[in-house]
């Protein structure tokens, strides 16, 4: 149950038929997979325990002592049972620190999920989570085909070498990172801290709002290259529709409408993946693929004027890309 005393089991969606808590070598606690998962399969959408919207003074510590009083025996055990990165002072605001999501990318309150933070780390995970503010709900979606018997996995941070993660994860989370992709050794290890430098050199470039405007063609250049690296490490997670997201804004800043509805349609897919289609950001997707003119970032230049009635028909699938990264 919640603070203010309704039930968060009425509301949740908790799939115990393809998972089960056991125990992770190494680990402790976690989620394993009781059958074949799909992707775009939701696993876990859960309402916040409690909020930090919740704390009403400057006294973190005592205001959760608060909060966690009010709440029933189990939820306050439930609380306890979560991991602690740094205990000693402060064990309350030290559990929130470990296991807090905040509720939305730009949002800086954050809840407390209880079944969801059961999910330990992996920097190539198998799972997508996001806050849906439709439900009011922390929701956990597939992103790739999972195994019978894998551990269900989601990303607390991404991006960068492995020496790198595994630098974070140590101050931030308080382990040394062994997952798959931490753990290759050798050209193997080599090849893929080459592919993520390279990955965000190119963020960087795609993100150059004055590169994009002057040299589109580049810029998209940069999307398609960075793309085919996802694809190289297996990267399935929200980076994939942030980045036809990227693709749609350079065509339509240019006036391409033609380019921005099959980015936008790309994105809203992949964004369903990992959210499910009731998201915010596949509603607004879905928008613009019919609309591309509506983006505030419309019509900056004209260099590339289409209308959507321009997309080709008729092309097979490898002319179809051509046509859509401009490699014909």
């Amino acid at each position: 149950m919640s603070s203010s005393g309704e039930s968060n089991e009425e509301r949740d969606i908790v799939r115990f038929d393809l998972f089960e808590l056991k125990d992770v070598p190494g680990k402790g606690k976690g989620l394993i997979a009781t059958q074949e998962i799909q992707p775009g399969t939701c696993l876990i959408s859960e309402a916040p325990l409690f909020t930090t919207a919740e704390i009403q003074s400057s006294d973190t510590e005592r205001e959760l002592v608060r909060i966690i009083k009010s709440l029933p025996r189990d939820s306050q055990r439930a609380f306890l049972s979560l991991h602690n990165n740094n205990p000693g002072r402060e064990p309350f605001s030290n559990i929130v620190r470990s296991n807090g999501y905040p509720l939305g990318p730009s949002s800086d309150v954050g809840g407390i999920f209880v079944k969801i933070a059961r999910i330990n780390h992996s920097c190539l995970a198998n799972t997508q989570q996001a806050w849906n503010t439709g439900r009011n709900q922390e929701t956990v979606y597939a992103v790739r085909n999972i195994k019978k018997g894998e551990e269900i996995t989601i990303a607390y941070t991404i991006g960068g070498t492995s020496a790198e993660r595994k630098s974070r994860m140590k101050q931030f989370f308080g382990f040394e990172c062994r997952c798959e992709l931490c753990s290759r050794s050798g050209k193997q290890l080599r090849t893929s801290d080459a592919n993520y430098t390279r990955m965000a050199e190119l963020d960087d470039s795609i993100g150059d709002s004055g590169r994009v405007r002057k040299t589109p063609e580049k810029a998209l250049s940069d999307c398609r290259e960075l793309l085919d690296l996802y694809r190289k490490e297996k990267i399935s997670d929200a980076r994939l529709p942030r980045l036809y997201y990227d693709a749609f804004q350079i065509c339509i800043m240019h006036g391409d409408q033609a380019r921005g509805r099959e980015f936008a349609l790309r994105c809203a897919k992949e964004w369903t993946i990992c959210q499910g289609n009731d998201s915010e950001d596949v509603l607004e997707m879905l928008d613009y693929a019919d609309f591309p003119s509506s983006h505030g970032g419309f019509g900056g230049s004209m260099k590339w004027e289409q209308s959507i009635d321009a997309i080709p028909r008729g092309k097979t699938e490898e002319e179809m890309e051509k046509w859509l990264w401009r490699l014909d």
